[in-house]
C-alpha cells in the first residue's frame, strides 16, 4: 500500500513586535497636521464655513449643484466682506431697506442659529429690546445686506442657543451702540462657559430633556406640580451608542480639503487679476 512521505514540520523563528504603533500614529498625526499648516488649510474649517459643508442627508447630495453654488457664494464674498464669527459671536448687521428713510437698518445681536448649506444658509441674531426679545433672521448671501461686522468674536458651550428665549432677559441684552472688540490673531477663539438661567416652567420646549451644557440647574427650582407634570427624561438618549452618526450627518475630510483647495485657487486668479487683494480663506486662530 502506497503511503505518502511525511512533511517535514519547519519552525519558523518566532517575532516579537513592540507596541510602537500609538507613537508612529502621533507622528502620522503630526505631519498631517504640519502639511495642512504648510497648504493654508484652517483645521476649524467647518466652524467657520458651515455654509460650505455637504447636506447633512445623503440622499440630497449633488455634486453639480453644490459646485454652481459654491461659485455664486465666493463671486458673493468678493463684493462683501463676511467676517468669521461662530455661535455665541456678537455680530451686527447692516441691510438695505426702502421703507426707511435712511435705506438702512442695522441690528445687533447674539448668533444663536446657523443653519441650512450653500445659498440658503441662514443665521438668527437675538436681543432684548425695551424687555421684549427680538430675533432677526438673516440670509448670508441676501443681496440686501450692505455690511456684517463681528463685534466680539466668542463660542458657547453648545452650538445651538435657541434656549435663550426662555432665558432671563440680561442672557440677550446687548447694546446697539457697542464698540468693536479686537481679537489678538493667532491666538485660539475663546470660549464662553457661561451657563443661563432659565425662567419657570412652562417653556416653549422642553430643554431639561436635551442635552445642552449652557444650561444651569433649574429643574430644582421649579413647582412639584409641573415636576409631575413635564415628567425629565432624556431624548435620544441612544444616539451615544451610534457610532458613525457623525459619518452620516457631516462632510468627509476629503470634500473639505477639496473645497478648500478651490477657494485658495479662486483667491490666486482674482488677485493675479488684480480685480480685488480680499481673502476669503481666513481663520483669526489660525492666522500668522
Amino acid at each position: 500500500m502506497f503511503r505518502p512521505a511525511a512533511r517535514e514540520v519547519v519552525k519558523l523563528p518566532t517575532r516579537y513586535f513592540s507596541c510602537k504603533s500609538e507613537p508612529t500614529r502621533a507622528v502620522t498625526a503630526t505631519k498631517k497636521a504640519s502639511r495642512e499648516e504648510i497648504a493654508g488649510l484652517i483645521p476649524a474649517f467647518p466652524e467657520i464655513y458651515p455654509d460650505f459643508l455637504q447636506s447633512p442627508v445623503w440622499n440630497r447630495r449633488n455634486a453639480l449643484k453644490e459646485e454652481l453654488e459654491r461659485q455664486d457664494m465666493l463671486e458673493r464674498r468678493m463684493n462683501i466682506d463676511i467676517p468669521e464669527f461662530y455661535v455665541g459671536s456678537i455680530v451686527a448687521v447692516t441691510s438695505s431697506d426702502k421703507n426707511l428713510g435712511s435705506k438702512e437698518h442695522r441690528f445687533v445681536g447674539i448668533c444663536i442659529r446657523r443653519e441650512k448649506e450653500g445659498l440658503l444658509h441662514q443665521f438668527t441674531l437675538r436681543n432684548t429690546i425695551e424687555n421684549i426679545g427680538v430675533e432677526v433672521l438673516y440670509d448670508l448671501y441676501n443681496p440686501t445686506i450692505k455690511k456684517i461686522e463681528t463685534l466680539k468674536l466668542e463660542k458657547r458651550l453648545d452650538s445651538d442657543l435657541s434656549y435663550l428665549v426662555d432665558a432671563l432677559p440680561e442672557y440677550s441684552t446687548f447694546d446697539f451702540h457697542m464698540e468693536p472688540q479686537a481679537h489678538p490673531a493667532g491666538t485660539p477663539i475663546p470660549v464662553n462657559e457661561c451657563k443661563v438661567k432659565l425662567k419657570n416652567p412652562p417653556w416653549t420646549r422642553r430643554w431639561e430633556i436635551s442635552s445642552y451644557r449652557g444650561i444651569d440647574d433649574t429643574w430644582t427650582q421649579a413647582t412639584p406640580w409641573y415636576k409631575r407634570k413635564l415628567h425629565k427624561t432624556l431624548v435620544n438618549d441612544y444616539e451615544k451608542y451610534d457610532l458613525i452618526a457623525n459619518y452620516r450627518t457631516s462632510s468627509t475630510k476629503e470634500q473639505e480639503v477639496f473645497v478648500q483647495t478651490q477657494m485658495q485657487k479662486f483667491e490666486k486668479e482674482r488677485h493675479a487679476a488684480g480685480l480685488t487683494r480680499r481673502r476669503i480663506l481666513k481663520s483669526a486662530a489660525s492666522y500668522k
